[in-house]
């Protein structure tokens, strides 16, 4: 009974997305921007932190629960715990930012990351970033800052209402995107790719 209760509210979430995907990618404001980057300081700030933090195998859900599937999902995440104060104000400055192209209802940042894709890797399938529960449930912009580009492979691709995008940023370049956008991360070919990933939370899209 429990697992036909959860199929149903997971279908009707699915429904539910797309029918949010259809009406705001139909509106070119919701989709994909990146027309700005973080200082140098700030990006070495950023890489300073997997000196210091132990990553742990990225996962994803899967028959109900999380697991590692390096197939699908093949990178280690380092978080940025709360205590990292200077991290997070860098997050704020660019959340302020990015939504003023956005200007949707902001009021909090989740936990972000630093993720390493480590060649060869897999790189991350096509997913979308909001949730059917919890804080995922209120993510409204997520954010990709590149860190390095001593790599090769790892673009991102956006599908978007109109077509595929692929989208290779600059160092310490912020890409940001509708929490529902589709994407994915194409394999890693050669060498190491690290990303900051935040997402900018708020009320449930309406």
């Amino acid at each position: 009974m429990c697992a036909t209760r959860f199929f149903v509210f997971w279908a009707f979430w699915q429904i539910l997305l797309e029918l949010v995907r259809w009406l705001y990618m139909n509106n070119p404001k919701h989709g994909v921007t990146g027309n700005f980057s973080i200082e140098e300081d700030e990006i070495k700030s950023f890489m300073d932190l997997t000196k210091r933090v132990k990553p742990i195998k990225g996962q994803v859900f899967k028959d109900s629960k999380m697991v590692v599937d390096n197939q699908y999902r093949d990178v280690d995440v380092y978080h940025i715990e709360s205590e990292e104060e200077s991290l997070y104000a860098i997050l704020k400055k660019v959340a302020r930012t990015v939504n003023g192209y956005f200007n949707y209802e902001i009021n909090g940042i989740e936990k972000a990351q630093v993720m390493k894709y480590t060649a060869p890797s897999n790189g991350y399938g096509w997913h979308i970033d909001i949730g059917a529960g919890g804080i995922a449930a209120q993510r409204k912009i997520a954010v990709s800052i590149l860190l390095n580009d001593d790599y090769e492979g790892g673009e991102m691709v956006f599908r978007t209402a109109e077509a595929s995008e692929k989208v290779k940023p600059k160092i310490g370049e912020v890409v940001a995107f509708s929490s529902f956008i589709s994407h994915c991360i194409r394999p890693i070919t050669k060498g190491e790719r690290y990303v900051v990933v935040a997402w900018f939370t708020g009320p449930h899209f309406k």
